[in-house]
C-alpha cells in the first residue's frame, strides 16, 4: 500500500507541477510565475518539519501514520489541495505589477503561495513517512518516487491535447483516488470476507473522498468552462486583441508546446518596420497567438499587389542589396511579414523553418509553401545548402528586460557564424528586431555580427555590416562582401523615409532625420562601439557602458538579458523611478525569490532544533551538510542537462520533458541499485559522481554539438542515453544516506527537509548562475556540492540499519 501511494502521488503532483508551468505561461509572464512555483515547491520541505516537530508531540507516530486509514486520508487532502489550489490560482485578481501600488495584491499573493504549497506538503508527507517507516528499504521508496515523478513529467504530453490544461489538472488529481477505492472494494469481494470488514472510519475516509468528487464535479458543472478556462494575463496581445468587437478565435489547439489559438479579427494591422509613407491598405489578416501572445499573423494574399506593401518595410531593405536572389532561407519566430518579403523577393527556391509544429502546418496549408518543422541550429547542422539571403524574423520583446531569462540560441556568435557559413559569395543576413530604449539589443546585435566575421577571419569586418531604424523598429544588414558601395541601400533608406544608424563612414548628419529622438542615440552608440573596436578598448567600452551589451554565446545564450547590478540605480533613474519597470526583469525576480526562499529555508531548517530538546535526537551538522549538498547537487545537474539541452530541441518544454523524464527513470534505477550497496559504498559513489561531472564541465559541450547535426529521431534517442551514466549515479546519494547515515525518525524527517529546501535554493541558483557565468558553471557547482557532500561523510558516523 504505501509504495503504491507513494507512486500514484508523486505521479499526480509531478503532473500538477508541469501542468502549473503551463497555467502559468499563459495566465502570467513566465518570470513570475517561476516566483509562485519555486514557493510553493517549499511544500516537500515543510512536510519533513511538520513530521519532526509531531515526533516531539506524540510517541510512536512511525508505526500509526503508515496505517492504510492515514494514507487515504492524505491522498483525500491532496485531491481536495489539489483542485482548490487551481481554483483559487485561475480565479484570484493577483496581478504582480499592482503589488507595489495596491497592498491587497499582498495578501492574494499568500493565498497564491499557500494554496499551491499544500499539494506538495501532502504529497511529501507520505514520501518523507515512507522514508521513516521503511530504512531498510529506502532504495524502494526512491524508485516508488523517481518513476512515479518520470509518468508524471511525461503525461501531459499525449493527454493535453485531448483535455486542455484546466480538465487535465482535475482529472490527474484525481488519480491518487485509485488506491483507496480499489482497497475499499477489495475488502467487500465475497473472498475477503474471511478478513474484517472496513470499520467505520474506514467507511466514513472513503465517503468523504467520494463526496469530494462530487463536489468538484458539481462545481465544474455549475461554473462551466469559465472557472477552469485557464485565461491570458490581461497584459498580453491575446487579451488586448479580444477586447475589440467582431473579433473571436476561430480555432484552438493544446500541446505541451503550447496553446495556441487562431484570431479572427477586422482589426488586426501587423506589419512592422512599414514606412510612414505607405498609405495604400493593407491585406486582411488572421492571427495565431501562443500561449496568449508571441503573434503570429497570416495574411489574406489573393493578389500579387497584396505583396507591395512588403517592400516598404525595414526588413526589405536588405533585398535592395542583392539582384535576383535564387536561394532564400527564413527562420521565423513570430511575426509573419518574412514570408511575404520573401514571396516579394520572387525567389526560385524558398526554404522556411519554423520551429512549432502546429504553426508550421498551418503556414503550409494557407500559402501552400514548403515549411521545415525544425529546430533552426539543428537544420543548420545539418545542412551544406547556401543561400544568398538567410532573414531571422524573431521580434523580441517591446520591454526592456521582460525576456531577460529567456535562452535564445538564435543570436549567439556561434549562431552568426552558422548563418555566415551557409551564406553564398553575395549572400546577405537580415535580422529585424524591436527598437529598445536605452540602445541595447542593436548594440548587442551588432557587435555579435562582428565578432561572428571575426571568428571567419574576414578583414575589415565592420565594413559588412549596415543598421536601419524607424521609430520602434530597427534591421541589422550583414553583407559577405564589403559596403563598400551602399548607395542602393541608402536611396532605400531616403525613399522610405528611414534613419541609417550605421554604416561605414557613416556621418552625424545622416543620421536621425525622420523618426527623430532628442539626440541619436543608437548612431552615436554603435559609433563609439565600431570606435572602441577599431582601437581595440571594446572591453572598456561594455565595462562603461549602462547596460550589459556584451555579445552572447551558446555557452551564456540570454541575448534579452542587459542588468548590471552595478549601475541598478542608474537604471532605475533612467526608467522615471517606476519601480514596477524593474519587476518585469528576470533577474530581479530571481533576487526576490531568492531572498523569500532563503528566509523560509531558514526557518523550516531551525524549527526542529528549537523545538526539540532530546539531544540525541537533533541533527548533527555533517549529517543536514550532507543532505543539503546532495540536494543542491541532484537539482543543479538537472537544471544543467535542461538547459543545455534546449541547444538540441530548441524549445524548453521539450528539454524540460525530455531531461526530467529521463533523470527521474535513471535515478529511479540507481535507488534500487542502492539497496546492493554496502556502507562503505557511499565514499566511491560520491567521489565517482564528482569526477563524472568535471568530465562533463570540460567535455560535454563537444558532445552536444555532435548529437546536433543528427536526425531528429536520433537526437532525441542520444541526448536521453548520455543522461544514463549521470542519472543513475545521482540516484544513490540520498536512499543511502536515508539508510546509512541517519539514525532515528526524527533525524529522517529533518534530512528530507533539507534536501527539499537545498532543492528550491540551487533551482533559483541556478538560473543566476547561467546567466552571470555560463551554462556550463551550474556542472561546476554541481560537482562542488557533491564534493562536500564527500567531505561531510568523514565527520558522520556511517553504520548499516
Amino acid at each position: 500500500m504505501i509504495f503504491s501511494a507513494v507512486f500514484l502521488l508523486s505521479l499526480s503532483s509531478l503532473a500538477f507541477e508541469v501542468l502549473l508551468t503551463r497555467v502559468f505561461s499563459i495566465s502570467q509572464w513566465n518570470h513570475l510565475s517561476f516566483m509562485v512555483l519555486s514557493v510553493a515547491l517549499f511544500g516537500f520541505a515543510a512536510s519533513g518539519t511538520v513530521l519532526s516537530i509531531l515526533n516531539t508531540q506524540i510517541t510512536g507516530w512511525e508505526k500509526r501514520l503508515p496505517a492504510n486509514r492515514s494514507i487515504h486520508t492524505l491522498i483525500f487532502l491532496y485531491i481536495g489541495s489539489t483542485i482548490g489550489s487551481f481554483l483559487t490560482v485561475n480565479n484570484i485578481p493577483l496581478d504582480y505589477f499592482r503589488l507595489p501600488l495596491e497592498p491587497i495584491q499582498i495578501c492574494y499573493l499568500f493565498i497564491t503561495y499557500l494554496s499551491l504549497t499544500l499539494p506538495f506538503f501532502f504529497t511529501g508527507m507520505m514520501v518523507s513517512i515512507a522514508f521513516v517507516c521503511l530504512p531498510e528499504k529506502t532504495g524502494y521508496v526512491y524508485f516508488a518516487t523517481m518513476a512515479g515523478s518520470a509518468c508524471g513529467a511525461i503525461l501531459p504530453l499525449p493527454s493535453l491535447p485531448f483535455w486542455g490544461e484546466g480538465k487535465l489538472i482535475l482529472v490527474s488529481a484525481f488519480i491518487p483516488a485509485v488506491l483507496p477505492a480499489f482497497d475499499f472494494a477489495r475488502q467487500l469481494m465475497p473472498w475477503r470476507r474471511q478478513s474484517p470488514p472496513p470499520d467505520k472510519n474506514q467507511r466514513t475516509g472513503v465517503i468523504v473522498g467520494f463526496g469530494i468528487t462530487i463536489a468538484a464535479t458539481i462545481l465544474v458543472i455549475i461554473g462551466g468552462e469559465r472557472i477552469i478556462e485557464v485565461r491570458p494575463s490581461d497584459y498580453k496581445a491575446l487579451s488586448q486583441l479580444m477586447q475589440f468587437p467582431k473579433t473571436h478565435i476561430s480555432a484552438s489547439t493544446y500541446n505541451i508546446r503550447g496553446r495556441i489559438e487562431r484570431v479572427k479579427s477586422p482589426y488586426i494591422r501587423f506589419a512592422s518596420g512599414l514606412s510612414l509613407k505607405h498609405t495604400s491598405p493593407l491585406p486582411k489578416q488572421d492571427a495565431i497567438f501562443r500561449d496568449g501572445d508571441n503573434q503570429f499573423v497570416l495574411y489574406e494574399i489573393t493578389h500579387p499587389n497584396d505583396l507591395t506593401f512588403s517592400k516598404s518595410t525595414l526588413t526589405y531593405a536588405g533585398y535592395s542589396l542583392i539582384d535576383a536572389p535564387q536561394h532564400i532561407l527564413l527562420i521565423q519566430n513570430g511575426g509573419g511579414l518574412g514570408i511575404l518579403c520573401l514571396m516579394a523577393s520572387l525567389a526560385h527556391d524558398l526554404t522556411i523553418v519554423e520551429q512549432n509544429p502546429q504553426v508550421a502546418r498551418t503556414v503550409n496549408a494557407h500559402y501552400m509553401l514548403p515549411v521545415k518543422n525544425s529546430n533552426p541550429r539543428a537544420f543548420l547542422a545539418s545542412s551544406d545548402q547556401l543561400f544568398d539571403v538567410i532573414q531571422i524574423e524573431n521580434w523580441g520583446t517591446s520591454i526592456l528586460g521582460s525576456a531577460a531569462l529567456t535562452q535564445d540560441y538564435s543570436f549567439t556568435i556561434e549562431a552568426f557564424i552558422e548563418y555566415f557559413e551557409h551564406l553564398s559569395e553575395r549572400g546577405i543576413l537580415i535580422i529585424s528586431r524591436k527598437l529598445l530604449l536605452p540602445p541595447a539589443d542593436s548594440v548587442r546585435l551588432w557587435c555579435t555580427a562582428l565578432e561572428g566575421l571575426k571568428s571567419l577571419k574576414y578583414n575589415n569586418p565592420e565594413q559588412h555590416i549596415a543598421l536601419l531604424r524607424n521609430w520602434d523598429t530597427f534591421t541589422l544588414i550583414v553583407s559577405m562582401r564589403p559596403l563598400n558601395d551602399a548607395s542602393s541601400l541608402i536611396e532605400f533608406a531616403e525613399k522610405k523615409n528611414f534613419d541609417l544608424v550605421y554604416l561605414p563612414s557613416l556621418e552625424l548628419s545622416m543620421a536621425n532625420r525622420f523618426s527623430i529622438f532628442d539626440i541619436p542615440y543608437h548612431f552615436s552608440k554603435i559609433s563609439d562601439l565600431a570606435q572602441a573596436y577599431r582601437s581595440e578598448k571594446e572591453f572598456d567600452f561594455f565595462k562603461s557602458y549602462l547596460l550589459d551589451v556584451t555579445p552572447q554565446t551558446d555557452k551564456r545564450p540570454f541575448p534579452a538579458r542587459f542588468l548590471k547590478w552595478s549601475r541598478l540605480g542608474e537604471l532605475y533613474e533612467s526608467t522615471g523611478g517606476r519601480i514596477y519597470s524593474l519587476l518585469m526583469s528576470g533577474e530581479i525576480v530571481i533576487l526576490v525569490v531568492f531572498v523569500e526562499a532563503f528566509v523560509i529555508s531558514l526557518f523550516l531548517l531551525s524549527l526542529p532544533f528549537l523545538i526539540i530538546k532530546k539531544r540525541g535526537n537533533k541533527p548533527f551538522l555533517m549529517e543536514i551538510a550532507y543532505f543539503l549538498s546532495i540536494g543542491a547537487g541532484f537539482m543543479l545537474v538537472e537544471l544543467y542537462f535542461i538547459k543545455q539541452f534546449i541547444l538540441l530541441f530548441g524549445d524548453p518544454v521539450i528539454s524540460f520533458t525530455v531531461v526530467l523524464t529521463g533523470i527521474l527513470v535513471y535515478s529511479g534505477i540507481g535507488g534500487i541499485w542502492s539497496q546492493r550497496i554496502s556502507p562503505k559504498g557511499i565514499k566511491k559513489v560520491l567521489i565517482c559522481l564528482t569526477i563524472l561531472l568535471i568530465i562533463i564541465f570540460f567535455s560535454f559541450e563537444k558532445v552536444t554539438y555532435k548529437i546536433l547535426g543528427l536526425p531528429n529521431s536520433l537526437r532525441y534517442i542520444c541526448a536521453f542515453l548520455t543522461l544514463f551514466p549521470c542519472g543513475i549515479l545521482i540516484g544513490l546519494p540520498f536512499p543511502l544516506g536515508m539508510r546509512y547515515l541517519v539514525k532515528s525518525p526524527v533525524k529522517r524527517t529533518h534530512a528530507w527537509t533539507a534536501n527539499g529546501c537545498t532543492s528550491v535554493l540551487s533551482s533559483i541558483l541556478a538560473v543566476q548562475i547561467a546567466l552571470s557565468f555560463g551554462i556550463s558553471y551550474i556542472i561546476a557547482g554541481a560537482a562542488s556540492a557533491y564534493f562536500i557532500a564527500f567531505v561531510s561523510t568523514f565527520f558522520t558516523d556511517i553504520q548499516k540499519i
